[in-house]
C-alpha cells in the first residue's frame, strides 16, 4: 500500500506562478522517478537515494515558487537521502546556496568534512558547489522549505564571499531567531504579494550575511534591503522586551549593533518613531490582555504595569486615544474600535 504524503493544510496560492510535482498524479511504480525528475528541475541536479523496499510506498510533493532573484522549493515526502556529487556539480550552470528551513523530521547535512543536524524549526545553509549529502532517514517523513539563493547574491554582501560549508544559521545568538521567523513566513505557503515576497527574500539573504559574518551598514547610502533587515532586528528586540519599562533607544540600538542616530532614521523611514512604535505595541499587548479570560481577575493597573507602562494616567489617556474606549470599557466590550486590533 502506498504511503500518503504527510498531511498538511491545502497550499495557498503562490506569490508568483510556480510548478508542482505530486506523486499522487502518477502510478506508484513511477512515483520515485517522478519525484527525482521534479527535484532536479526545482533545485538543479541532485540524486535522491531510497532503499528498494520503501520505493513501493514512496510519496512526495514538491512545490517550486519563483521568489525575486531566487526561488522557494517546498518538499514533503517519505524520508530518504539526497546527495550531490562532483558529476552533478560539473554539469551545473550556476552556483547557489541552499538555505533550508526544516518543517518536519530531522536532516543531517554532511559537507566539507562537517556535519550539521537540522531538527524541525531550524535553519541551515550549505553550498551547491561542494559535494554533500542530506540524510533524512532518522524519521519516517521529511518536510523542508528550501530557498535557492544564487551565490552572487550572498557573496556580494560579504567581504571575501560566503563560506562553502554548512552553517546552522538558527543558532546565531543575534539574528538566528529573525532568520527562522523570516524563513517560516516565506516558506509557510501563505499568500504574499510578489513584491512583498521578493523583498522578504532579500531581507532573508541580508540576515544570512549578518549571521555569516557580515554587518549592517549604518549610513544613508545603505541598500534598502539592509535597512529592512536592521529594522526587523529592532522590532524583534522591542517585541521581546516590551514588558520591560527600561526599554529605550540606547539599549535597543546596542542590541541591534547600530547607533541610536541610525535607529531613529530607520523608524523615520518607516513613517513612525521609536517611542510611537513601542507605545503602539504596548497598547496592543494591553488590549489583548484585557480581553483574555485568563487575565479576567487581574486589575487593570496590574495589566498596565505588566505591559511596560509605568504611569497609569498616561496609560489610560493613550489607551482611550487609541481604542476610543477606556481600559475598563474595552474589557467589558463597551464601545471602542475593535477593528483596530490586528
Amino acid at each position: 500500500m502506498r504511503q500518503p504524503v504527510p498531511s498538511e493544510p491545502p497550499p495557498a496560492p503562490s506569490a508568483t506562478e510556480g510548478r508542482v510535482w505530486d506523486t499522487r498524479d502518477v502510478e506508484a511504480r513511477e512515483a520515485f522517478g517522478y519525484y527525482r525528475e521534479g527535484i532536479c528541475e526545482a533545485f538543479m541536479d541532485l540524486v535522491p537515494e531510497l532503499d528498494a523496499p520503501v520505493r513501493e510506498r514512496f510519496a512526495a510533493r514538491v512545490e517550486h515558487v519563483p521568489l525575486g532573484e531566487g526561488a522557494l522549493n517546498r518538499v514533503r515526502s517519505t524520508a530518504h537521502e539526497v546527495v550531490r556529487t562532483p558529476a552533478e556539480i560539473a554539469g551545473s550552470r550556476e552556483e547557489c546556496f541552499y538555505l533550508n528551513y526544516q518543517t518536519d523530521g530531522l536532516c543531517e547535512i554532511d559537507q566539507a568534512g562537517e556535519r550539521v543536524a537540522l531538527p524541525a524549526g531550524s535553519v541551515a545553509i550549505f553550498a551547491s558547489a561542494v559535494p554533500f549529502s542530506l540524510e533524512h532517514r532518522r524519521r519516517p517523513t521529511l518536510g523542508v522549505a528550501s530557498f535557492f539563493v544564487p551565490a552572487r547574491l550572498l557573496d556580494a554582501r560579504m567581504k571575501g564571499g560566503a563560506p562553502r560549508r554548512p552553517v546552522a544559521l538558527s543558532r546565531d545568538p543575534v539574528v538566528g531567531h529573525l532568520i527562522v521567523e523570516t524563513a517560516r513566513v516565506l516558506g509557510s505557503g501563505a499568500w504574499l504579494p510578489p513584491e512583498t515576497a521578493a523583498r522578504l527574500f532579500s531581507v532573508l539573504v541580508d540576515l544570512t550575511a549578518l549571521a555569516l559574518g557580515g554587518s549592517v551598514a549604518g549610513s544613508d547610502e545603505a541598500p534598502s534591503s539592509r535597512s529592512d533587515a536592521a529594522l526587523l532586528r529592532l522590532k524583534s528586540h522591542v517585541r521581546r522586551n516590551l514588558r520591560d519599562p527600561r526599554l529605550d533607544v540606547a539599549s535597543t540600538a546596542r542590541a541591534a549593533g547600530i547607533s541610536p542616530r541610525y535607529l531613529h532614521r530607520l523608524f523615520e523611514r518607516a513613517g513612525t518613531s521609536f517611542g510611537a512604535h513601542v507605545l503602539e505595541q504596548r497598547l496592543l499587548l494591553a488590549a489583548g490582555r484585557l480581553r483574555d479570560p485568563q487575565a479576567a481577575s487581574l486589575p487593570v493597573s496590574a495589566i498596565a504595569y505588566d505591559c511596560g507602562f509605568g504611569d497609569l494616567s498616561h496609560f489610560g489617556r493613550a489607551f482611550k486615544a487609541r481604542f476610543a474606549a477606556t481600559p475598563g470599557e474595552w474589557r467589558r466590550g463597551e464601545g471602542g474600535v475593535s477593528s483596530a486590533m490586528p
